[in-house]
């Protein structure tokens, strides 16, 4: 199976910035309890601002649309829904906070800078099992994986500001 990395197309110039979204999932956000409660976020200010499917950041945000698709392939995710605010033009947009589970898939073939830092990402396909979105563990960045099919299904469909980086994945003999 084929994964990829999935983040922010920077080539979007005016996507939204929500503001504080870090803080409020580090002090309100508990991974075991469903709250079906959103929590709101406003937005910095801009002369446009284009609502991307995927923002990036410590924990991402996606949109509905992308929210349908990533539970049709992972039930379990979690997920809670954020209210993007824009004051200035009274608009709303519902998003989700998404926080994948953690998976311990780093190929001893990784590559580290002395900072700890990535510099080679190498995955063992063998320790994903059957899950399709995730983060990988033991590493400084924060780096969310999705499966070949889900990248195929969010390709097929027009959603907007995604990049999808294939990641190398360690060979083994016989494959």
């Amino acid at each position: 199976m084929e994964y990829f990395i999935i983040c922010q197309d920077k080539r979007v110039l005016n996507s939204v910035e929500p503001i504080g979204v870090s803080k409020e999932i580090d002090k309100n956000i508990d991974t075991k309890v469903e709250d079906e409660m959103p929590v709101q976020f406003y937005i910095k200010e801009k002369k446009e601002n284009e609502y991307v499917d995927y923002i990036e950041g410590q924990t991402p945000l996606i949109s509905d649309k992308l929210k349908y698709i990533f539970e049709k392939f992972q039930e379990d995710i979690f997920l809670k829904p954020a209210v993007l605010a824009d004051i200035k033009r009274m608009r709303q947009d519902l998003y989700w906070i998404m926080i994948p589970q953690a998976v311990e898939c780093l190929s001893p073939k990784a590559e580290f800078n002395k900072d700890g830092t990535l510099k080679r990402l190498v995955i063992d396909e063998t320790k994903i099992g059957f899950t399709k979105i995730f983060k990988v563990d033991g590493i400084l960045e924060n780096f969310i994986m999705i499966s070949l099919d889900l990248a195929e299904s969010i390709l097929r469909r027009d959603f907007t500001g995604i990049k999808l980086e294939r990641v190398e994945k360690e060979v083994r003999k016989g494959e």
